[in-house]
């Protein structure tokens, strides 16, 4: 009798181990286990967040710099943007193993935040642990901040073979955030011309990859604010700094503020102009090579599609009416925004910060000289 008790006991300690696994996945990790599950998964289908250009699919890629030493992000285009798309264009910056691959993207929500999943290959986990720290840092950062910037989740889980990802520098079990990054792997610097009262701040850039572009534009900026100094003939002074609004692997923003005065005028007055430039082909970006400035104008004139300083709202308005008097006449205006190569002079000015869209527009002094004006696009 005692013999069948133990028996019995036995079977029912075997039976309550199988109950307490049953419907749960261990992951070799019970921290991380305990995260999976805490997870709700999304069954409705996920989309990438990405824009349409004319050059195709806009992305962000994420990668080492040439020194491997810190996360840069660059724009590319695609055809189209799937996670096989992230795992191909990742592969190629990273110079990864091709055996690595993603075997499972999937979602959830984690409280309020948005999570995405991915299960990668044990390849991928193999080609892992055969890097350094800092390389395992660039890879993994890259991996989480392209998925995350292309799916627009706050957070990320990663697993090998449905495992715990295991190095000999890191235990990924717990959730992943972007990792720090910098927007351009250059620099800019100021180059200071002074004569008399003439006082300006050119910009310079330093440590660009493509130094024949880089020489281009040094030049270009040396060559505009050396001209001036030239032409400024007034007895009063002549100031310019710069601020860098934009500055990525793909697009470098520069607004330039001025302000001088003279024997003419009996305050200091303010003047604005402002580089926009395409770092991949090295050309000068204009406001209407990527905003539709007939749709914009009407847009101005109905008093929608911008943001200005509320207490001038109403003021601008009725100046911008005044000065053009119809949508057509200020769509040309527009059209001629921003520096051509050629020498041309432009009607006025734009630039780019934080993905927006700015115009800087000339108003009388009483308003500030210049306006700037955030578009409600990017």
């Amino acid at each position: 009798m005692m013999k069948k008790w133990k028996e019995y006991l036995i079977w029912m300690t075997m039976c309550g181990l199988c109950l307490s696994g049953c419907g749960r996945k261990e992951t070799g990790s019970e921290l991380l286990t305990e995260t999976k599950e805490a997870v709700e998964p999304v069954t409705e289908t996920v989309e990438p967040a990405a824009e349409q250009t004319d050059e195709g699919i806009a992305l962000h890629i994420y990668s080492g710099d040439e020194g491997a030493e810190h996360i840069v992000q660059k724009t590319i285009h695609v055809e189209e943007v799937n996670e096989q798309t992230l795992m191909t264009e990742l592969k190629s910056a990273l110079n990864m193993d091709e055996a690595s691959g993603l075997k499972k993207l999937s979602f959830g929500m984690h409280g309020g935040d948005k999570v995405a999943m991915l299960d990668m290959n044990q390849a991928f986990a193999d080609y892992l642990n055969r890097l350094g720290a800092a390389g395992e840092y660039i890879v993994m950062g890259s991996l989480v901040n392209t998925f995350l910037d292309c799916y627009q989740c706050d957070l990320l889980m990663i697993t090998a073979e449905g495992k715990v990802l295991k190095t000999g520098h890191e235990v990924y079990e717990e959730y992943l955030e972007m990792f720090a990054y910098t927007e351009a792997s250059y620099q800019i610097k100021e180059q200071l011309l002074s004569e008399g009262n003439i006082t300006i701040s050119c910009p310079q850039i330093e440590g660009l990859e493509d130094e024949e572009l880089q020489g281009k534009w040094n030049r270009i900026f040396l060559g505009a604010e050396e001209r001036a100094m030239d032409e400024w003939d007034a007895s009063g002074t002549y100031e310019v700094s710069f601020e860098v609004k934009t500055m990525t692997e793909d697009v470098l923003s520069i607004l330039m503020k001025g302000s001088f005065t003279s024997d003419d005028t009996d305050h200091p007055c303010g003047f604005q102009y402002t580089y926009n430039i395409d770092l991949n082909t090295g050309e000068s970006i204009r406001l209407a090579d990527h905003v539709d400035v007939e749709k914009l104008a009407e847009n101005m004139f109905a008093g929608t599609g911008y943001y200005v300083q509320e207490s001038l709202a109403e003021h601008f308005l009725e100046r911008l009416k005044a000065i053009y008097e119809t949508p057509g006449a200020l769509a040309r205006s527009l059209a001629g925004y921003d520096y051509t190569e050629d020498g041309s002079a432009p009607y006025g000015y734009s630039y780019i910060s934080d993905g927006k869209v700015w115009l800087c527009m000339e108003v009388p002094h009483e308003l500030g000289d210049y306006i700037e004006v955030e578009l409600d696009t990017q």
